[in-house]
């Protein structure tokens, strides 16, 4: 893994091509988070930042921001909104992928955005490794998974317990809404089992991967404000997605 000044390096050489019109091509899973922390501690200024996120190379695509409060009353408007927002996502992946799949993956990631994160700012971005393996990301800077569970006053987990619990159904989920999300578990049994992929969480002080034989979490000595999502899948058609989206507890992966 490389060190946080690494990286920052490497996406300085990105922003100095982009002012300069180079071509940019990018295999950087954090760019997200780590775009969110050089613009707000300077090291970008608004404008770099802007025209990064602008790049049509990296693939990144900015959500709308509506109003926590204003969830319930515009939730039809929000519908249509994601609909198109999805599509235009999907266009930018291989056109065999599967595309009932990934709509379910990319519905469920953001709604969860909008019901809980409380973001100012949400960004996806799409990686094309090659035609078979596909990395979906998925940021915001909200209150994050720990966060949300405190808010909710269940404040006894540590991070990456929070995003663990998170992942097999605890819900700080208050009011009832039009609009509802089958949740982690769902999106993480599609993706892991589904696609053949993976599935990285991370929130706060904790990080979560999960693969196909179950759940690591584990806590990060860096913090991110806000939820970072990674679910790195495979090019493949699934012949029934519905099989994955019932609840079913994902296991801890037994350390050796």
């Amino acid at each position: 893994m490389k060190k946080l000044n690494e990286y920052i390096k490497e996406l300085n050489i990105i922003t100095t091509k982009i002012k300069t019109k180079e071509n940019v091509k990018l295999h950087l899973i954090i760019i997200l988070p780590l775009l969110y922390f050089m613009r707000k501690n300077n090291i970008i200024t608004p404008e770099e930042f802007q025209m990064i996120i602008n790049n049509e190379n990296l693939k990144i695509k900015e959500l709308k921001y509506y109003n926590f409060n204003e969830f319930f009353k515009v939730s039809n408007e929000i519908e249509e909104y994601l609909s198109e927002f999805i599509d235009d996502i999907i266009d930018l992946l291989p056109p065999t992928i599967d595309y009932q799949g990934v709509y379910f993956l990319l519905y469920e990631m953001i709604i969860n955005v909008y019901k809980r994160s409380k973001f100012k700012n949400a960004y996806t971005q799409i990686i094309n490794h090659d035609e078979n393996n596909i990395d979906i990301c998925i940021f915001d800077n909200g209150i994050g998974i720990p966060g949300s569970f405190k808010e909710s006053s269940i404040d006894s987990l540590n991070d990456c317990e929070a995003i663990y619990e998170a992942i097999n159904g605890k819900t700080t989920d208050k009011e009832k809404f039009v609009i509802h999300g089958m949740g982690l578990n769902s999106t993480a049994k599609l993706t892991t089992l589904g696609f053949e992929g993976e599935m990285l969480i991370a929130s706060g002080k904790g990080i979560c991967e999960i693969t196909e034989k179950g759940a690591k979490p584990y806590l990060n000595s860096h913090e991110i404000k806000g939820t970072f999502v990674l679910l790195k899948i495979k090019n493949k058609k699934i012949k029934d997605i519905y099989e994955y989206l019932k609840f079913k507890n994902i296991s801890k992966i037994k350390e050796d």
